[in-house]
């Protein structure tokens, strides 16, 4: 009687686990089909999308640095960055102060020990002769 009883225990415990297993996948099954209703895959995202969700890691190495006045710039457009870099350093300066620090031309103008009119001329310049260097129109 105890083999019958322990073969009876056994064919107890191996439905019992086969439930449980059924049960779970079950519950995988369910929860595969709940997330194909709600995610969408990356490939099916439009460009613009995509573009506002990812990122680029960006390093050191990757950009050029200029500081004055205790402010630093980055630049990791190369073009931009070797234009700047020949820059004066009165003039990059000047670009740096108004651009970044967000400086008028009279505060400009007090730092560098200039009138705001002549802040102006050399900006105006500065600024006239990079965008045809960008653009190609000067070597």
């Amino acid at each position: 009687m105890m083999v019958y009883e322990d073969t009876a225990e056994r064919h107890r415990f191996d439905s019992f686990c086969k439930v449980v297993l059924r049960h779970a996948m079950l519950d995988c099954f369910r929860e595969f089909s709940y997330q194909n209703k709600w995610l969408v895959s990356l490939n099916y995202l439009p460009q613009p999308i995509l573009d506002d969700i990812c990122t680029t890691d960006q390093y050191p190495s990757d950009c050029m640095t200029f500081s004055v006045d205790g402010c630093t710039l980055q630049i990791s457009n190369e073009q931009l960055a070797n234009i700047i870099e020949k820059l004066p350093q009165s003039e990059r300066r000047l670009l740096i102060l108004r651009f970044v620090l967000e400086l008028n031309d009279q505060e400009i103008g007090r730092r560098m020990c200039c009138s705001r009119s002549a802040i102006q001329r050399r900006r105006t310049s500065i600024l006239r002769n990079m965008r045809e260097q960008l653009t190609g129109n000067l070597p």
